[in-house]
């Protein structure tokens, strides 16, 4: 069980955050995908729920064959919010330009359901296909889109 909650938010201006990490990540199928972050090339293996189940460093040759078979890209940077170790912050590049994804992951169902978040976050996008790489990768541009706009609106 994902004890996560997700908001998006317009902007990263004002927040006091980390360095960026950056991800690419490849969708091979549902249970598989690669990922680069920052020079490190993995390959990871979900469950039907999302869940990584495992995770394989993978050479150079391996990642770029596997990355020709896939489906969709995801490019985005990761940041810790400074203020709350609970918070991360991603911010979507290319394709998905203009999205930022909070993620408050939570130790106890009492303290998900108890969290008042922060002033700077907007709408809540968990049950979402904005809520998971996997969901929002199968998203056409237009879907994509039009999902934005429906939870941008404050």
């Amino acid at each position: 069980m994902h004890l996560t909650k997700r908001f998006i938010i317009s902007s990263l201006e004002e927040l006091d955050i980390s360095e960026p990490i950056r991800y690419e990540r490849y969708y091979i199928n549902d249970n598989l995908r690669i990922q680069k972050k920052n020079n490190i090339l993995e390959k990871e293996i979900l469950d039907s729920d999302n869940v990584l189940i495992e995770k394989i460093t993978i050479s150079e040759s391996e990642f770029e064959k596997l990355k020709k078979e896939a489906y969709s890209e995801i490019i985005r940077d990761s940041y810790l919010y400074m203020k709350d170790e609970r918070v991360s912050i991603k911010k979507y590049l290319g394709k998905y330009d203009g999205f930022i994804r909070v993620e408050v992951k939570f130790s106890s169902i009492d303290e998900m359901n108890s969290y008042k978040k922060e002033e700077w976050m907007k709408n809540d996008i968990t049950d979402s296909p904005l809520a998971f790489d996997k969901y929002l990768s199968k998203l056409s541009s237009e879907e994509f889109l039009l999902e934005l706009n429906k939870y941008l609106k404050y």
